[in-house]
């Protein structure tokens, strides 16, 4: 369903006007939520935790001039078929700033590092060749299946976590092989045989991906996204469209509010917070919590039966940890790298380097460490001195200009595995726990059923993990229950309009049993 569909039978199903719902979270799907409801008719204010506005899209800016070179420390990649994502950038005048994002593989100057051994991505056929031993040279198999093989193990290695690695090992040792040497391989291979077109093959051969793992198969999804020569990006930061639907909404968003406790009663919905150091308490006629399950998990929670309060605790968050360098020059240029990413390998994972231009007399950035799972989690356990040191060290083996004296002017990261408000990058379906992608099908849609007058959003809610078209899909679907929602009885009737708030502090047991969950 498109976006103007769905808002069309939201405007359709909206039997009663002026309803009051109260928005947990100012991330994407909460400013969305806001911004479609507000338009709709109805009184909405927003609640965030932490003491920012944009949730898991972070453009962390060098400076405040104009052109000062950025990094994304969150969301940085749009694709071209995301049309909810689209729909929105183009709403708020922000076409003029798409434009292409440069992904890993697409730029052959890039750099490699495979078991120690340094190399363009120009010249991966021989290198591969050379470094990967065992079945990769096994002469029972032609040469393009061990080439096919090996590109698969790079690709897989580069951007997933270590479990998917080994489970993409096993499998090719067990059977993925002999079921490549029976294809006809020759047609994925570029004209100089250098790299494979992974998209047009599996596309080709679906049942490749049902013989591998389920978890490998899953991912194989993700990075067929992540892959994409269709992925776009907005020109002057991710944020800028945080900021046109901020200005965009009417009611004021309160941050550093800390949510302790939710409580759906069968006519209303109550929620405790922290705000100043207080505590306070406020019945609401309608709550859209956006909030992580992950961070809902360490809440007081009454009134959530046991199929709800499985998906809270049980759904699964991949860690992810992003390190930028703020350098004095775009050093790589010179190399003929125009964007696009290397491989660092050693737990750094993969280096981007921008496919946007910056003022040349502010610098440059390059996000020198991407990783999620194992990897994320290592990075983001060390403190900010030592990752960053760390990361350094690393990309220095495969740009040794890092440790040129005044090179790296400043360093930003954040590991989300460990940030409070997130505790997690995003859910993921491929873990080895989930037996199918079915089971995805139905954690999701239950992560995203209401209870009463509680309704949830979020990418966790989606069929889009990760990404900002499921949190704003699931926002859109949101919209939709809570517009078409009608009180059951008389007695729900006189709640609405109506909100009590009153100093916390003056309840004492309560107080304390809150002061405990907190």
């Amino acid at each position: 369903m498109d976006t103007t569909t769905m808002l069309d039978m939201c405007k359709l199903a909206n039997f009663q006007k002026g309803k009051r719902i109260t928005i947990l979270g100012a991330g994407i799907a909460g400013l969305v939520a806001a911004y479609e409801l507000e338009r709709m008719g109805h009184e909405v204010d927003i609640m965030e935790g932490s003491p920012r506005i944009g949730g898991r899209v972070w453009t962390h800016r060098f400076g405040n001039e104009p052109g000062a070179p950025y990094a994304e420390l969150g969301a940085m990649r749009i694709p071209a078929e995301h049309q909810h994502t689209l729909h929105y950038i183009h709403e708020i005048g922000l076409s003029d700033k798409l434009c292409k994002f440069v992904t890993v593989f697409e730029e052959q100057n890039a750099f490699m590092n495979i078991q120690g051994k340094i190399f363009r991505m120009k010249d991966a056929p021989r290198i591969l060749q050379e470094r990967y031993q065992g079945i990769f040279t096994d002469t029972r198999y032609s040469e393009k299946t061990r080439l096919f093989a090996a590109w698969l193990k790079t690709i897989i290695d580069t951007i997933s976590p270590g479990n998917l690695r080994e489970s993409l090992e096993q499998d090719l040792h067990s059977h993925l092989m002999d079921e490549l040497e029976r294809l006809d391989l020759e047609p994925y291979f570029s004209e100089d045989g250098e790299n494979i077109d992974l998209h047009s093959f599996i596309k080709d051969h679906p049942g490749f991906r049902a013989r591998c793992s389920k978890a490998v198969d899953m991912f194989l999804s993700d990075i067929l996204v992540e892959t994409s020569h269709d992925l776009l990006q907005l020109n002057g930061g991710m944020d800028q469209l945080i900021q046109r639907l901020v200005e965009s909404i009417k009611a004021p968003i309160k941050c550093n509010q800390q949510i302790l406790a939710m409580r759906v009663r069968d006519e209303h919905t109550e929620i405790d917070w922290r705000e100043n150091g207080q505590l306070h308490t406020r019945r609401c006629d309608y709550v859209l919590s956006t909030i992580p399950f992950s961070v809902m998990r360490k809440m007081e929670l009454s009134g959530f039966d046991d199929r709800k309060l499985d998906s809270i605790n049980n759904t699964i968050y991949c860690p992810a940890t992003k390190v930028a360098f703020h350098t004095t020059e775009s050093f790589w240029e010179k190399q003929g790298i125009k964007g696009g990413a290397s491989f660092s390998g050693d737990g750094v994972r993969q280096t981007y380097y921008p496919s946007v231009k910056f003022n040349p007399n502010s610098g440059s950035v390059m996000l020198a460490s991407y990783t999620i799972g194992d990897d994320a989690d290592r990075l983001g356990n060390m403190s900010e001195p030592e990752r960053h040191a760390y990361v350094k060290n690393v990309v220095s083996k495969v740009h040794p200009e890092l440790q040129t004296n005044g090179m790296v002017a400043d360093v930003a990261s954040i590991a989300w595995g460990n940030y409070k408000w997130s505790a997690g990058g995003c859910t993921v379906h491929w873990s080895d726990d989930m037996s199918d992608e079915s089971n995805h099908s139905i954690n999701y849609l239950e992560a995203a059923r209401p209870l009463n007058t509680l309704f949830f959003a979020g990418e966790h809610c989606s069929r889009y993990p990760a990404w900002l078209q499921g949190s704003i899909e699931s926002a859109l679907e949101a919209v939709y229950d809570i517009v078409s929602y009608k009180p059951t009885t008389l007695a729900a009737t006189k709640y609405l309009f109506c909100k009590t708030e009153y100093n916390y502090t003056q309840q004492n047991q309560q107080t304390r049993e809150i002061a405990q969950v907190a």
